[in-house]
């Protein structure tokens, strides 16, 4: 059996950093309105409850909003309300309100007594899609004037803090901006810098709440913590740009990794127990997913036989656990001759290769359920990376630092990255969904995976496919 190897080309490129290189300093601004948010969420809900008591209906109302106010987290809302553009904000707003009204309507069909009246069942609704609307208006004020904004300080040397300050911008939806840049020295004497023994200083002077060290070079950031020593104990919060970038993205950030990193951070935790379960969950899911689509698999059979001539189902052969490669299965979306001139290529957003059937069947994802046979066989999951062709692997692991860890998790119909990301047709679209892969490899969990079949429903019902 094939093993997942380090690179260890790629990732001295990624860790070569200049022995005499200055540090620099960008400062930068996080707004954190999630605390309000959640207050103004509970305080809602908690009014709910006290007039459902009052007046003796029935929990209709609660249930109502409580199912909107999960979707506005799994959604990230609390994050979108504040950095996203207006119409991005309408979207999510939407998509949360309908998906909660659905999970809603689930829960009535099975628990008839929770129905609510019908002009109560309307308040609600009104009130839980004002919320998110009033705060927006309420907190991008108060953002605008210093209030709820964590003032940060990104050091570290080389291009390391600029590329952490555009992948945050890139994250939160912010429009690239210049940024004011200082130079620190080591010594006092040198003009136009910052010297590194007033480092405590400018954090005072400047309000800053954290210090953020994008640092590859441990005798620079030997000397950063030194500097950073009277602060730190004074409260001020010190983080690595990894662990930053991925508290606040949801990915991992490939630039500043080294092997160090995945060793002694936390999470990637696993037991045999886990598996197990993990393992049982995929099979009853695959044959549900099978059995409750059964009749739809022949209708998309027969729809892909009219339209054009070759195979209905697709097969092809997938890098998977530890790279063992595997025949994967699944609906047929573009023409038998797809590569007959062009040889192996990524598909593209729209292809013209694919069919008219197919391009449906992307959209809605449902080229991907014939997964569950792979899934049955032991070779797939329901969650987990998204499995790649040897050809683009081979090639990958030689122009994106770690790209072979990836096949330390078996590989799945849906992810962290098929939902977060769309799908990927070049290197640089691998690079992105392989920080998404690593977040879910750390972090990956029963209830990980159930958030994510639950945003891979989303995008099922609003046509987020390719």
């Amino acid at each position: 059996m094939a093993t997942a190897t380090i690179d260890g080309t790629a990732w001295a490129r990624a860790a070569a950093s200049p022995a005499k290189a200055q540090l620099k300093i960008r400062p930068y601004s996080l707004a954190r309105p999630r605390g309000v948010f959640v207050a103004a969420e509970l305080m809602l809900l908690a009014v709910a409850l006290l007039q459902t008591a009052w007046s003796g209906h029935i929990l209709g109302a609660p249930v109502l909003i409580a199912s909107c106010v999960l979707f506005f987290h799994i959604n990230n809302l609390d994050r979108s309300i504040v950095s996203s553009n207006s119409p991005q904000f309408w979207i999510d707003l939407l998509e949360c309100t309908a998906l909660g009204f659905l999970a809603s309507a689930i829960l009535f069909h099975i628990f008839p007594g929770l129905v609510p009246r019908v002009e109560i069942a309307l308040g609600a609704a009104l009130l839980t899609g004002l919320l998110p609307v009033i705060l927006r208006s309420f907190l991008r004020h108060l953002v605008t004037h210093g209030k709820f904004v964590d003032q940060i300080l990104i050091v570290g040397t080389g291009d390391l803090p600029a590329k952490l300050q555009r992948a945050l911008d890139h994250g939160m939806g912010r429009p690239a901006r210049n940024r004011q840049m200082l130079t620190l020295s080591e010594s006092p004497n040198r003009r136009g810098a910052v010297d590194l023994a007033e480092l405590n200083e400018l954090v005072v002077r400047d309000r800053i709440s954290r210090v953020v060290i994008a640092e590859l070079d441990s005798q620079c950031r030997e000397k950063l913590a030194v500097a950073l020593l009277d602060s730190r104990l004074r409260g001020l919060q010190v983080a690595d740009a990894v662990e930053f970038y991925e508290k606040f993205s949801g990915k991992i950030w490939v630039e500043a990794l080294n092997p160090q990193w995945f060793v002694y951070t936390d999470g990637f935790k696993g037991s045999q127990a886990g598996i197990r379960l993990k393992r049982c969950v995929d099979v009853i899911s695959a044959l549900l997913l099978i059995l409750l689509a059964s009749p739809l698999l022949v209708l998309i059979a027969i729809a892909i036989r009219l339209e054009s001539e070759g195979p209905v189902l697709f097969r092809q052969v997938r890098v998977g656990l530890h790279g063992k490669t595997f025949v994967i299965y699944k609906f047929r979306s573009m023409r038998q001759d797809a590569e007959f001139h062009s040889g192996p290529a990524w598909a593209a957003e729209c292809d013209e290769r694919v069919t008219r059937v197919g391009r449906l069947l992307r959209i809605l994802r449902l080229d991907e359920i014939p997964q569950a046979f792979n899934v049955l066989k032991g070779e797939m999951s329901m969650v987990g990376p998204r499995p790649e062709r040897p050809c683009f692997v081979n090639r990958l692991e030689q122009e994106i630092p770690f790209y072979s860890l990836r096949h330390y998790l078996k590989p799945g119909i849906t992810g962290w990255a098929q939902v977060m990301y769309r799908y990927g047709a070049s290197v640089e679209d691998s690079y992105e969904k392989l920080q998404y892969d690593f977040y879910y490899a750390k972090h990956r969990s029963f209830r990980c995976d159930a958030a994510i079949l639950l945003k891979t429903v989303r995008t099922v019902l609003f046509c987020r496919g390719c």
